[in-house]
């Protein structure tokens, strides 16, 4: 079986997530990534053919109307290259994700006449404009857009990480046999950065992580207030924040700098593997997901104790008391206990170092690949069929 990956972007989870789904694959079938011209070439393994034909598309949270710089609609349009794939005749061809520039030259060169398409949502919503009360209004613009452009796409099947992502298409008028649901792999690719990976020591230092894009559904202001309450129980507690994004209207919420180490740009695998290691927890305190979250899954993967609320799938993954705690969102004092919980409580906390390298083996990549190969064969078998039908008519 040959499999194609178009891998849409160059920024955030997406390159993890389709390096560690490719090299995982790459074990069993042949397999080949479309992807920008940019050093995400360093994540994919050497079984993995890679074909830089796409322009990078540059993107910052915090300065979204860059999307409309002349450089990134060069970008844009340098997608037309998409209509390579009619000689490269895979098998397949997986969109690891949806955007807008992709979704358009999927739909102009019909690419699911010549072979199955299948695409991975990793959120969806129940309304084609998502709410501005969560993400900003600017945020919410370009996720209305990319909700409408998918509408284009004429996939053979869709792979979503939750059932709540499978309800939310249903409610959308997706026929529920095109949808399959398959976690989201740990991401274990990270842990490439560290020199001893069977020997990930925690900082001595009470660190606490608050880690990914700066963004108004984030509830950042909550964790830092809930660092604020914490202190005072927990002296020597030290509020690690690193992620892109305008972080303006809450470096003024912070009362006592020391207890807090920021870094506000984009974070390199090198530095975010170093800072997942040196924490004793990461604090996921959203008010607003959808799907699973590639930091959460990236805790996993490093056995750290998390702490998520009460808001879309995150709980599923957390079990609270097993591999971290659940509070209410928009709750600091909640937050706060549950932070002194987990560092005063060093059985507590290696219980759930245990159980998080537990549950990541069982969410590793080659289980995640056994699941999407079975669904590739599922689906050239249907897609075949269909053919045969047609020719018969």
């Amino acid at each position: 079986m040959k499999v194609l990956y178009i891998l849409p972007i160059s920024w955030g989870g997406i390159p993890h997530y389709t390096a560690e789904l490719a090299n995982a694959v790459s074990k069993y079938a042949d397999v080949i990534v479309i992807k920008p011209k940019d050093s995400n070439d360093e994540l994919f393994s050497e079984n993995v053919e890679i074909i830089n034909i796409f322009e990078p598309i540059q993107f910052s949270r915090g300065k979204e109307l860059i999307i409309l710089s002349t450089n990134n609609i060069k970008g844009y349009l340098s997608y037309r290259k998409l209509n390579i794939i009619g000689k490269l005749k895979p098998h397949i061809i997986h969109f690891t994700n949806l955007y807008p520039h992709s979704s358009l030259f999927m739909f102009l060169y019909k690419l699911h006449k010549d072979c199955p398409v299948i695409c991975t949502l990793h959120s969806t919503f129940r309304s084609l404009f998502v709410p501005p009360s969560q993400y900003g209004f600017i945020w919410s613009i370009i996720h209305s857009i990319s909700m409408f452009t998918r509408r284009m796409v004429k996939s053979n099947a869709i792979i979503v990480h939750t059932k709540q992502n499978k309800d939310d298409l249903i409610e959308n008028g997706i026929d529920p046999r095109k949808i399959f649901v398959i976690p989201h792999g740990s991401f274990n690719i990270f842990k490439n950065y560290i020199k001893d990976v069977n020997n990930i020591v925690e900082s001595t230092e009470n660190c606490v992580l608050f880690f990914g894009y700066i963004q108004k559904n984030k509830g950042l202001e909550y964790f830092i207030n809930a660092i604020h309450i914490a202190s005072k129980k927990v002296p020597n507690i030290k509020a690690i924040i690193a992620g892109e994004g305008d972080m303006s209207k809450y470096r003024k919420i912070i009362e006592d700098k020391s207890k807090f180490e920021i870094h506000n740009r984009f974070i390199p695998n090198d530095i975010a593997a170093y800072l997942f290691q040196r924490s004793k927890i990461i604090v996921l305190p959203y008010t607003y997901h959808q799907g699973h979250s590639g930091v959460l899954l990236t805790a996993l993967s490093f056995g750290k104790p998390i702490i998520v609320t009460n808001v879309g799938s995150l709980p599923e993954l957390v079990e609270n008391g097993k591999y971290g705690i659940v509070v209410p969102p928009r709750d600091p004092e909640a937050l706060a206990d549950a932070i002194i919980k987990i560092l005063e409580d060093d059985r507590l906390r290696k219980k759930m170092l245990r159980n998080a390298l537990k549950r990541a083996e069982e969410l590793s990549w080659d289980n995640i690949a056994k699941k999407h190969l079975k669904v590739y064969r599922e689906v050239i078998d249907m897609w075949r069929e269909k053919i045969r039908n047609l020719r018969h008519l």
